[in-house]
């Protein structure tokens, strides 16, 4: 029985059969890593075993540089530098599933590496000027370790390829079925090409004009400068990561629904109508400093190359035109807290600015998840300001105000919720070490964690009850401001769902004249009208709301 089988082993026929199922094996080894872009973000893992273009090259080059004709200098170089690339077009595709379904947009090299800064700075802390020194270096050493991955892949790849005395008919067969595989799945792919459009993504192109100028005065000075809004102050919260699936997936709506019920219950008290609409956000589960561009500018900034070409173009913004108007300008950001912000001046014209970094909050407290300034806590520390602002002799006395509320308390990776404390107890936020036993805490991480959900909706209600306990018992109301509250991006996955629409919810409350003016322009009652996709991109707000504010009678 046993000579039986050696012979049939050792037959011309299991041969091929063997090598043939050897090149299969090999062939999807070396195509996984390639293929990572094409069935992540979709989750279908089929597409993992349709051959990419340079999977299939690479597997011939290695049975190549088999042949014993190929001199030995030139197969060793050969097999390092096709490992190398292999490595580096690995690592693209890896990077471009990422993007996709974790930010729900392409990977763009030039800007993307760029940010290993900050990814640095988000795990290490506030390592100061060392991380311009420790940046490139872990660059480099990125891009050698993909190196030596492939390399090292090619290596085994070889030794299989040679062990199982694979020959070109061989290969031709199982290059065929891999094309065929191709075919029937789409139009074939190729990392190459990705990683060329991955670097050329986001080049300079041309700004649109998204605001008309102004038209000439009058001769006498007008009543206001922006008719529209009466001049009114304008508060504007942004919550981070409070996306449309907060409304459309049943279970976040079930949760979430009563925070915005009561909210607008409050605004009714107070003798405010609340409308709501959707806007497509650029971005999803992360860079929010996009969406901001995006909602400030009136431009599609969708990646940091494009983030970047803002500087120096001269553009109008939202807050620019308000403060040309009188407006006095301020923002109040809790989550810049590994550098000064110039942006707030040099790109967006707030006139004041008040930040994390150099303990621009006076806050004592402990971290919540991304930063240790509670939105609470930033919110106080903006109404202690105003109050100085707008008293008699103040800057903003006789000037109305807009207020950018940039929150934070809703940032990934939602794994300590602090709780809401009396205004008047917050003091310097050491209060929070004492109520160390109210933090809601989630098992979740920078990487995952088995309770993203929950504590992702715990975040944004923690944030709802903080707006409506301020517009309930702090606010002032006697200035009759205009109240905007928005999300800047959708969560990540998989908070939300694979065909979620990237969309964000914003609220507008204000007197009937000014909500009048949002309804004729697309805006439903309510916290949240049934509104089905598309939305309105979130670059369109920017001139709907100078329209409104010229405009709206």
């Amino acid at each position: 029985m046993i000579p039986l089988v050696r012979t049939q082993l050792r037959s011309p026929s299991f041969r091929v059969l063997a090598g043939i199922l050897t090149s299969i094996v090999l062939l999807v080894v070396l195509n996984l890593p390639l293929s990572l872009s094409a069935w992540i973000p979709r989750g279908e893992p089929v597409h993992a075993l349709v051959p990419v273009a340079e999977s299939l090259l690479m597997i011939w080059l290695l049975l190549l540089l088999l042949d014993r004709r190929v001199a030995p200098g030139v197969r060793r170089w050969s097999t390092v530098v096709a490992g190398a690339v292999y490595g580096v077009l690995a690592g693209v595709s890896a990077a471009e599933s990422f993007f996709r379904f974790y930010y729900a947009r392409a990977f763009s090299a030039r800007g993307d590496i760029r940010m290993i800064r900050g990814a640095l700075l988000l795990f290490l802390g506030d390592i100061g000027p060392t991380v311009d020194l420790i940046a490139p270096v872990f660059t480099v050493l990125l891009f050698l370790a993909l190196a030596a991955a492939g390399w090292a892949v090619a290596l085994a790849g070889s030794a299989v390829l040679r062990r199982a005395k694979v020959g070109p008919g061989t290969l031709a067969a199982v290059t065929l079925l891999g094309v065929a595989a191709g075919a029937a799945a789409g139009p074939p792919s190729s990392v190459a090409a990705l990683a060329v459009r991955s670097w050329f993504e986001g080049r300079p192109t041309e700004f649109v004009e998204v605001v008309a100028a102004d038209e000439e005065e009058p001769a006498d000075e007008p009543e206001y400068r922006f008719p529209g809004l009466r001049d009114r102050d304008i508060y504007v919260f942004v919550i981070e990561a409070y996306g449309y699936a907060s409304v459309y997936r049943p279970e976040l709506a079930r949760y979430l629904d009563p925070y915005r019920d009561r909210l607008e219950d409050v605004l009714n008290e107070k003798g405010y109508r609340a409308v709501t609409s959707y806007l497509r956000a650029p971005v999803a589960g992360g860079y929010s400093w996009l969406a901001e561009a995006t909602f400030l500018t009136g431009q599609w900034i969708n990646s940091q190359e494009r983030f970047l070409q803002l500087y120096g173009a001269d553009l109008p913004t939202l807050s620019g035109t308000l403060h040309e108007g009188g407006y006095y300008t301020l923002t109040i950001r809790p989550g810049t807290v590994h550098g000064p912000w110039p942006e707030g001046w040099d790109l967006y014209r707030f006139e004041e600015s008040i930040g994390a970094h150099g303990d621009g909050f006076g806050f004592a407290g402990p971290w919540f998840s991304y930063v240790p300034v509670t939105d609470q806590f930033a919110i106080w520390t903006a109404h202690q300001r105003i109050e100085e602002l707008t008293r008699p002799g103040g800057a903003a006395a006789d000037r109305p105000l807009l207020v950018y509320y940039q929150l934070v308390s809703s940032h990934t990776p939602f794994n300590k919720i602090p709780p809401l404390v009396e205004w008047e107890e917050l003091g310097d936020g050491s209060v929070y070490h004492e109520r160390a036993d109210e933090i809601q805490r989630f098992d979740n991480t920078w990487t995952g964690g088995t309770q993203l959900v929950e504590g992702y909706l715990a975040s944004i209600g923690y944030v709802f009850d903080v707006i409506t306990d301020y517009v309930e018992r702090i606010m002032d109301h006697s200035r009759e401001p205009i109240i905007v509250i928005f999300g800047d991006h959708e969560p990540q996955r998989p908070i939300r769902s694979t065909e979620s629409v990237l969309s964000v919810p914003i609220h507008v409350a204000g007197g009937d004249d000014i909500v009048e003016c949002f309804v004729a322009s697309g805006f439903g009652a309510g916290m949240r009208p049934d509104q089905e996709p598309p939305h309105r991109l979130m670059s369109d707000f920017f001139p709907l709301m100078v329209d409104l504010a010229r405009n709206c009678r």
